[in-house]
Protein backbone atom coordinates (compact mmCIF):
# COMPACT_ATOMS: atom_id res chain seq x y z
CA UNK A 1 0.00 0.00 0.00
CA UNK A 2 1.94 3.38 -1.35
CA UNK A 3 1.51 5.96 1.16
CA UNK A 4 2.66 9.46 0.82
CA UNK A 5 3.91 10.47 4.21
CA UNK A 6 1.05 12.69 5.12
CA UNK A 7 -0.40 12.48 9.06
CA UNK A 8 -3.60 13.70 8.61
CA UNK A 9 -5.89 15.09 11.97
CA UNK A 10 -9.10 15.12 12.28
CA UNK A 11 -9.55 18.81 13.69
CA UNK A 12 -12.75 20.58 14.93
CA UNK A 13 -11.45 22.33 18.16
CA UNK A 14 -12.51 20.52 20.99
CA UNK A 15 -10.40 19.41 23.68
CA UNK A 16 -9.75 15.76 22.28
CA UNK A 17 -8.64 17.70 18.47
CA UNK A 18 -6.09 19.52 20.04
CA UNK A 19 -4.53 16.66 21.77
CA UNK A 20 -4.59 15.01 18.79
CA UNK A 21 -2.83 17.37 17.29
CA UNK A 22 -0.19 17.59 20.03
CA UNK A 23 0.27 14.27 19.75
CA UNK A 24 0.77 13.48 16.27
CA UNK A 25 3.16 16.94 15.94
CA UNK A 26 5.14 14.88 18.78
CA UNK A 27 5.23 11.88 16.79
CA UNK A 28 6.32 13.63 13.98
CA UNK A 29 8.98 15.72 15.28
CA UNK A 30 10.71 12.71 15.92
CA UNK A 31 9.69 10.59 12.87
CA UNK A 32 9.57 13.39 10.00
CA UNK A 33 7.03 13.64 7.57
CA UNK A 34 4.13 15.82 6.96
CA UNK A 35 1.10 17.22 8.96
CA UNK A 36 -2.04 18.22 7.61
CA UNK A 37 -4.90 19.64 9.67
CA UNK A 38 -8.37 18.71 8.38
CA UNK A 39 -11.78 20.14 9.02
CA UNK A 40 -14.34 18.56 8.06
CA UNK A 41 -17.50 21.18 8.56
CA UNK A 42 -21.30 19.87 7.27
CA UNK A 43 -22.56 23.25 6.05
CA UNK A 44 -25.97 21.94 5.66
CA UNK A 45 -25.90 20.57 9.70
CA UNK A 46 -24.57 24.58 10.49
CA UNK A 47 -27.28 25.92 8.71
CA UNK A 48 -29.85 24.16 10.07
CA UNK A 49 -28.89 24.93 13.10
CA UNK A 50 -27.94 28.34 13.28
CA UNK A 51 -29.67 29.66 10.41
CA UNK A 52 -28.44 30.25 6.35
CA UNK A 53 -26.47 33.34 7.60
CA UNK A 54 -24.02 31.67 10.31
CA UNK A 55 -20.79 31.26 8.52
CA UNK A 56 -19.07 28.15 9.63
CA UNK A 57 -16.19 28.31 7.27
CA UNK A 58 -15.27 31.23 8.75
CA UNK A 59 -15.50 29.42 11.94
CA UNK A 60 -13.57 26.82 10.98
CA UNK A 61 -10.81 28.46 8.72
CA UNK A 62 -10.15 30.72 12.61
CA UNK A 63 -9.56 27.55 14.30
CA UNK A 64 -7.22 26.06 11.79
CA UNK A 65 -5.30 29.16 11.77
CA UNK A 66 -4.72 28.44 15.77
CA UNK A 67 -3.77 25.05 14.62
CA UNK A 68 -1.57 26.04 12.48
CA UNK A 69 0.28 28.28 14.68
CA UNK A 70 -0.09 25.64 17.41
CA UNK A 71 2.22 23.40 15.57
CA UNK A 72 4.30 25.27 14.13
CA UNK A 73 5.05 27.44 18.20
CA UNK A 74 5.40 23.33 19.41
CA UNK A 75 7.84 22.38 16.79
CA UNK A 76 9.10 25.08 13.92
CA UNK A 77 10.73 22.26 11.70
CA UNK A 78 7.27 19.76 11.30
CA UNK A 79 5.75 20.58 7.66
CA UNK A 80 2.02 21.56 8.31
CA UNK A 81 -0.90 22.65 5.88
CA UNK A 82 -4.00 23.26 7.43
CA UNK A 83 -7.62 22.88 5.25
CA UNK A 84 -11.57 22.40 5.81
CA UNK A 85 -13.25 19.73 3.68
CA UNK A 86 -17.53 19.75 3.46
CA UNK A 87 -19.54 16.96 4.27
CA UNK A 88 -20.25 15.01 7.20
CA UNK A 89 -16.92 14.30 9.18
CA UNK A 90 -16.29 10.42 8.95
CA UNK A 91 -16.82 10.23 4.81
CA UNK A 92 -14.87 13.76 4.63
CA UNK A 93 -11.80 12.74 6.98
CA UNK A 94 -11.57 9.04 5.07
CA UNK A 95 -11.35 11.49 2.31
CA UNK A 96 -9.39 13.44 3.00
CA UNK A 97 -6.57 10.73 4.08
CA UNK A 98 -6.94 9.17 1.12
CA UNK A 99 -3.12 7.84 0.45
CA UNK A 100 -2.04 9.30 3.76
CA UNK A 101 -0.18 7.11 6.23
CA UNK A 102 -1.62 7.70 9.07
CA UNK A 103 -4.91 9.13 10.38
CA UNK A 104 -4.77 10.78 13.91
CA UNK A 105 -8.34 11.36 16.05
CA UNK A 106 -9.15 12.36 19.39
CA UNK A 107 -11.79 11.05 21.49
CA UNK A 108 -13.23 11.93 25.29
CA UNK A 109 -13.57 7.93 25.84
CA UNK A 110 -11.73 6.42 28.20
CA UNK A 111 -11.31 3.06 30.43
CA UNK A 112 -15.04 1.93 31.55
CA UNK A 113 -16.26 5.85 31.05
CA UNK A 114 -18.67 6.71 28.64
CA UNK A 115 -16.90 10.21 28.16
CA UNK A 116 -18.66 13.95 27.38
CA UNK A 117 -18.68 13.53 23.55
CA UNK A 118 -18.16 9.64 22.54
CA UNK A 119 -19.80 9.05 19.62
CA UNK A 120 -18.88 6.75 17.16
CA UNK A 121 -16.81 8.85 14.49
CA UNK A 122 -13.15 7.08 15.68
CA UNK A 123 -15.17 3.45 15.36
CA UNK A 124 -15.83 4.22 11.67
CA UNK A 125 -12.85 5.88 10.67
CA UNK A 126 -11.03 2.43 12.23
CA UNK A 127 -13.31 0.19 10.09
CA UNK A 128 -12.68 2.29 6.73
CA UNK A 129 -9.59 3.51 6.69
CA UNK A 130 -7.56 2.42 3.59
CA UNK A 131 -4.38 3.72 6.07
CA UNK A 132 -3.37 3.68 10.04
CA UNK A 133 -5.79 5.11 12.41
CA UNK A 134 -4.40 6.56 15.96
CA UNK A 135 -7.15 7.11 18.90
CA UNK A 136 -5.62 9.61 21.22
CA UNK A 137 -7.66 9.65 24.64
CA UNK A 138 -7.27 11.78 27.49
CA UNK A 139 -4.77 9.33 29.46
CA UNK A 140 -2.20 10.17 31.06
CA UNK A 141 1.47 10.70 30.07
CA UNK A 142 3.08 6.85 29.95
CA UNK A 143 4.62 5.69 32.55
CA UNK A 144 6.45 2.58 30.66
CA UNK A 145 8.76 2.80 27.56
CA UNK A 146 6.05 -0.01 26.06
CA UNK A 147 4.48 -0.40 22.83
CA UNK A 148 1.40 -2.96 23.60
CA UNK A 149 -0.03 -5.35 20.57
CA UNK A 150 -2.12 -7.65 20.10
CA UNK A 151 -1.27 -11.07 18.19
CA UNK A 152 -3.06 -14.13 17.24
CA UNK A 153 -2.67 -16.16 13.88
CA UNK A 154 -4.58 -14.08 11.56
CA UNK A 155 -2.47 -11.52 8.88
CA UNK A 156 -4.18 -8.75 10.71
CA UNK A 157 -1.73 -9.49 13.56
CA UNK A 158 0.88 -9.29 11.45
CA UNK A 159 0.08 -6.19 10.54
CA UNK A 160 -0.08 -5.01 13.72
CA UNK A 161 2.85 -6.63 15.46
CA UNK A 162 5.18 -4.84 11.91
CA UNK A 163 3.59 -1.20 13.17
CA UNK A 164 3.91 -2.17 16.90
CA UNK A 165 8.14 -2.82 16.46
CA UNK A 166 8.19 0.51 14.42
CA UNK A 167 6.51 2.65 16.68
CA UNK A 168 8.37 1.52 19.49
CA UNK A 169 11.78 1.32 17.42
CA UNK A 170 11.75 5.48 17.09
CA UNK A 171 11.57 5.51 20.98
CA UNK A 172 13.49 2.78 21.78
CA UNK A 173 10.68 1.55 23.77
CA UNK A 174 10.04 -2.29 24.49
CA UNK A 175 6.76 -4.58 22.66
CA UNK A 176 4.73 -6.54 24.79
CA UNK A 177 3.21 -9.35 22.54
CA UNK A 178 -0.06 -10.16 23.99
CA UNK A 179 -1.98 -13.52 22.98
CA UNK A 180 -4.47 -13.94 24.67
CA UNK A 181 -6.65 -17.26 24.27
CA UNK A 182 -10.22 -18.17 26.26
CA UNK A 183 -12.53 -20.37 25.91
CA UNK A 184 -16.67 -20.91 25.84
CA UNK A 185 -18.12 -20.16 29.09
CA UNK A 186 -19.54 -23.85 29.30
CA UNK A 187 -15.79 -24.71 29.73
CA UNK A 188 -14.72 -21.79 32.10
CA UNK A 189 -16.22 -24.13 35.17
CA UNK A 190 -14.11 -26.87 34.09
CA UNK A 191 -10.77 -24.74 34.08
CA UNK A 192 -11.88 -23.06 37.23
CA UNK A 193 -12.05 -26.20 39.18
CA UNK A 194 -9.06 -27.65 38.29
CA UNK A 195 -8.91 -29.75 35.16
CA UNK A 196 -5.95 -28.72 32.79
CA UNK A 197 -6.10 -27.97 29.11
CA UNK A 198 -4.13 -30.72 26.80
CA UNK A 199 -0.92 -30.02 26.59
CA UNK A 200 -0.73 -29.77 22.90
CA UNK A 201 -3.40 -26.94 23.50
CA UNK A 202 -1.04 -25.02 25.41
CA UNK A 203 2.26 -25.84 23.28
CA UNK A 204 0.08 -24.39 20.28
CA UNK A 205 -0.67 -21.30 22.25
CA UNK A 206 2.39 -20.58 23.43
CA UNK A 207 3.77 -20.78 19.74
CA UNK A 208 1.71 -18.44 18.62
CA UNK A 209 4.03 -15.08 19.14
CA UNK A 210 6.79 -16.53 18.19
CA UNK A 211 5.07 -18.01 14.57
CA UNK A 212 4.10 -14.29 14.06
CA UNK A 213 7.50 -12.63 14.75
CA UNK A 214 8.81 -15.16 12.34
CA UNK A 215 6.24 -14.30 9.48
CA UNK A 216 7.22 -10.51 9.74
CA UNK A 217 9.34 -8.77 8.03
CA UNK A 218 11.04 -6.14 10.99
CA UNK A 219 12.48 -3.07 8.94
CA UNK A 220 13.24 -1.59 12.60
CA UNK A 221 14.31 -3.98 15.57
CA UNK A 222 12.86 -3.42 18.66
CA UNK A 223 12.79 -5.83 21.80
CA UNK A 224 9.68 -8.28 21.47
CA UNK A 225 8.22 -9.54 24.83
CA UNK A 226 5.65 -12.36 24.44
CA UNK A 227 2.91 -12.52 27.19
CA UNK A 228 0.44 -15.58 26.80
CA UNK A 229 -2.70 -15.05 28.88
CA UNK A 230 -5.77 -17.26 29.46
CA UNK A 231 -7.91 -14.13 29.48
CA UNK A 232 -10.92 -11.99 27.32
CA UNK A 233 -8.29 -10.58 24.53
CA UNK A 234 -9.56 -7.18 24.68
CA UNK A 235 -9.61 -7.50 28.59
CA UNK A 236 -5.67 -8.29 28.38
CA UNK A 237 -5.07 -5.67 26.13
CA UNK A 238 -6.41 -2.68 28.13
CA UNK A 239 -4.88 -4.13 31.08
CA UNK A 240 -1.43 -4.22 29.41
CA UNK A 241 -1.89 -1.04 27.80
CA UNK A 242 -2.49 0.92 31.23
CA UNK A 243 0.49 3.47 31.44
CA UNK A 244 1.93 2.31 28.20
CA UNK A 245 2.83 4.56 25.02
CA UNK A 246 0.02 2.71 22.72
CA UNK A 247 -1.89 0.05 21.81
CA UNK A 248 -1.71 -1.92 18.63
CA UNK A 249 -4.33 -3.88 17.20
CA UNK A 250 -5.61 -4.70 13.41
CA UNK A 251 -9.15 -4.08 11.79
CA UNK A 252 -10.88 -7.12 9.19
CA UNK A 253 -11.04 -5.13 6.49
CA UNK A 254 -12.42 -2.29 4.60
CA UNK A 255 -15.70 -1.79 2.13
CA UNK A 256 -19.47 -1.07 2.05
CA UNK A 257 -20.02 -3.25 5.00
CA UNK A 258 -16.76 -2.85 6.69
CA UNK A 259 -18.40 -0.99 9.91
CA UNK A 260 -19.62 -4.22 11.00
CA UNK A 261 -16.10 -5.76 10.39
CA UNK A 262 -13.49 -3.56 13.12
CA UNK A 263 -13.67 -6.84 15.15
CA UNK A 264 -15.05 -7.51 18.74
CA UNK A 265 -11.65 -7.15 19.71
CA UNK A 266 -10.57 -3.65 18.29
CA UNK A 267 -13.93 -2.70 18.85
CA UNK A 268 -13.84 -3.27 22.56
CA UNK A 269 -10.40 -1.75 22.60
CA UNK A 270 -11.48 1.38 21.09
CA UNK A 271 -14.08 1.75 24.23
CA UNK A 272 -11.73 1.62 26.66
CA UNK A 273 -8.93 3.63 25.92
CA UNK A 274 -6.33 3.53 28.28
CA UNK A 275 -3.54 4.82 26.31
CA UNK A 276 -3.14 5.77 22.53
CA UNK A 277 -4.67 3.30 20.04
CA UNK A 278 -3.23 2.65 16.50
CA UNK A 279 -5.81 0.69 14.63
CA UNK A 280 -3.93 -0.53 11.30
CA UNK A 281 -5.58 -1.92 7.98
CA UNK A 282 -4.14 -5.81 6.91
CA UNK A 283 -2.37 -3.80 4.35
CA UNK A 284 0.39 -2.07 6.39
CA UNK A 285 3.39 -1.71 4.53
CA UNK A 286 6.41 -2.95 6.12
CA UNK A 287 8.85 -0.35 5.09
CA UNK A 288 10.22 2.58 6.84
CA UNK A 289 12.03 5.52 6.49
CA UNK A 290 15.40 5.38 7.01
CA UNK A 291 16.15 8.90 7.95
CA UNK A 292 13.61 11.61 10.06
CA UNK A 293 12.84 13.50 6.98
CA UNK A 294 12.51 11.04 4.98
CA UNK A 295 8.37 10.88 4.00
CA UNK A 296 8.17 8.16 1.57
CA UNK A 297 6.18 5.70 4.63
CA UNK A 298 6.99 4.49 7.69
Amino acid sequence: MATDGRTVVGFDGSPSAWRALDWATDRIAVRGGALEVVHAIDIRVGGAVFGPRFDLVTTAETGLKQARNHVRALAPDVAVEVRWVEGPPASALLGAAAGATLLVVGTDKGPLLSGARVGTLPLKLAARADCAVAVIPASSRPERNVVVVGVDRSVLARSALALAVTEASWTGAQVEAVHAWDVPEALHSALDSGEHADPAFLKREQAVIPEAIADVPIARPAPISPIVVRKNPAEALIEHGAGAVAIVVGTRGRGRFAASLLGSVSHDVLLNLPCPVLVTPKEYSFVVPSRPNDTDDW
